[in-house]
């Protein structure tokens, strides 16, 4: 399994707006993403947020990364005020609770 992290500082009074376009236009691209698992963004502050998108395969995450900087470029740029962290890897410890 593998996951991909981005983090963005955004405009300040941007968020909410923001979180809305992920929530209804980039989150349905992840699901036609072969290998997609799961995607989650987490508030990390009053203007940054960060998704965190998991995959089956190394190549799964590699294509999801070029959707979604393709994507991001496009529909999100407006909203980032500073420098995007990204980084990559395979899962090596995963530990979930109350799954069968």
């Amino acid at each position: 399994m593998y996951i991909v992290i981005r983090s963005y500082d955004l405009i300040p009074g941007t968020r909410e707006e923001f979180v809305q376009r992920v929530q209804e236009r980039l989150v349905p691209l992840l699901n036609h993403v072969p290998g997609f698992r799961a995607f989650t963004l987490m508030e990390a502050g009053d203007n940054n947020v960060t998704f965190i998108s998991t995959f089956n395969k190394f190549a799964d995450a590699k294509a999801s990364a070029r959707l979604t900087q393709e994507w991001h470029t496009e529909h999100l740029n407006v909203f980032i005020q500073g420098y995007t962290r990204i980084a990559a890897g395979e899962v090596r410890v995963q530990q979930a609770w109350g799954i069968v």
